[in-house]
């Protein structure tokens, strides 16, 4: 017998080598994820002898479940007061078996970003280990059920719910330097009075007005499907456009377009926003009006987004993306541009020169997700409006005329 102890990238790799390599395949784990592991498992679901995964706390990948439907001996297990939590892989052809016990899951993190542990073994199938292995893969058949299209569909359903109100993350400690200086700044400690005292203070411009903007907005939002709908006027609107003949005639003169980010100089930007470009709406698109916007939801804006800028000179960058994404969504996004980078920087502690699209959603918006003023109940009165919008008015606090 040989063993060997594999990490999470190492697992990822032997995976990838083991599953076409070998004729049958045996797994129990408590989550996974589709991705390209398990595009490669699927590929290959002709050999799975016994495949089981658990649901508990709908923390399995919707998709991957989707990819085991009707797929001969593939099993979620469910057994009410217990959670499912095992990591077995087996493979074997003839009397070969290669198996890998540990604590690492199906998922990107288990395959890739965690710090795993696991026992590989090689050699036959005559050793004890495998078959205790085998039959503890058996054990679970009481409380296996099937995949079907029923159970697979309340299954997505009950994990859309679940993903609005994930467990908590791990604290972040003092001795964690950097990141804690992050979470533990100024702006993210500040109440809810606090926060919508300081940007009604709004010293630079005036702080109903940028109300006023934010409510025309959202009514555009509102009022149609698809941002490709909008009127080129509407898209100049949205996307900061205030040369004096962008809005012209529109009845958008009255409003301060220019407030939460003047993009009139980024000119490939603006090319595209006159020429109504689609990809440029279908990223816009990818953001929900409503409800929970996730990482999964901006990385599929920025794919699109960049992709308008195929054609150009230049291309895309934060502040023409976060302004598109802060006037869709006031209450995720601020956008970030020269006249409150440094000092929304400062807040955050990050370097202004590093900020990127790529890093954006680490470098702002995590922070903001966890300050204070952002996780208050949505006041009543005067001031629900500006909650709705709270993410936004941080330009309000940190804007300085440049």
């Amino acid at each position: 017998m040989k063993i060997s102890v594999l990490d999470a990238a190492s697992l990822r790799k032997t995976l990838l080598r083991l599953i076409p390599k070998h004729e049958q395949i045996y797994m129990a784990v408590a989550w996974a994820n589709a991705g390209p592991v398990a595009d490669k498992l699927i590929e290959n679901k002709h050999k799975f002898k016994s495949v089981t995964v658990g649901l508990d706390f709908c923390a399995t990948d919707p998709d991957f479940v989707d990819a085991l439907r009707k797929v001969p001996n593939t099993y979620v297990f469910k057994k009410s007061g217990t959670c499912f939590h095992p990591k077995i892989y087996l493979f074997r052809t003839g009397r070969n078996v290669d198996a890998i016990v540990g604590s690492a899951n199906f998922t990107r993190g288990g395959l890739g970003t965690n710090v795993e542990a696991c026992l590989h073994l090689t050699c036959d199938d005559g050793e004890a280990a495998i078959a205790e292995l085998l039959a503890t893969l058996d054990s679970y058949a009481p409380h296996r059920q099937p995949v079907t299209k029923q159970l697979a569909e309340a299954y997505r359903r009950q994990a859309d719910i679940a993903a609005n109100r994930p467990r908590a993350p791990s604290p972040v400690l003092p001795s964690e330097t950097a990141e804690f200086q992050r979470i533990d700044s100024d702006l993210l400690k500040m109440s809810w009075p606090a926060f919508i005292h300081e940007a009604r203070k709004d010293p630079n411009h005036h702080f109903e007005t940028r109300m006023k903007f934010l409510r025309y907005l959202q009514t555009l939002f509102a009022r149609e499907q698809s941002f490709e709908s909008l009127t080129v006027s509407e898209w100049k609107a949205v996307a900061g456009i205030v040369h004096p003949d962008a809005v012209a005639n529109s009845g958008l003169e009255k409003y301060q377009i220019g407030w939460f980010g003047s993009m009139q100089g980024s000119g490939s930007f603006t090319k595209l926003i006159a020429n109504k470009d689609s990809r440029i709406a279908k990223a816009i698109d990818c953001i929900p009006r409503r409800g929970p916007v996730t990482e999964e939801d901006f990385d599929r804006f920025c794919v699109l987004f960049e992709s308008a800028f195929a054609d150009s000179a230049r291309t895309g960058r934060y502040p023409t993306a976060t302004r598109l994404l802060a006037m869709k969504r006031p209450d995720v996004f601020v956008c970030v541009n020269n006249g409150n980078k440094a000092s929304l920087a400062e807040a955050l502690h990050f370097a202004p020169s590093t900020l990127s699209l790529d890093n954006y959603w680490e470098r702002v918006i995590e922070p903001i997700r966890l300050a204070k003023w952002y996780n208050a109940p949505r006041p009543e009165g005067a001031d629900a409006e500006a909650w709705d919008c709270r993410a936004a008015l941080v330009d309000a606090i940190h804007y300085e005329a440049v």
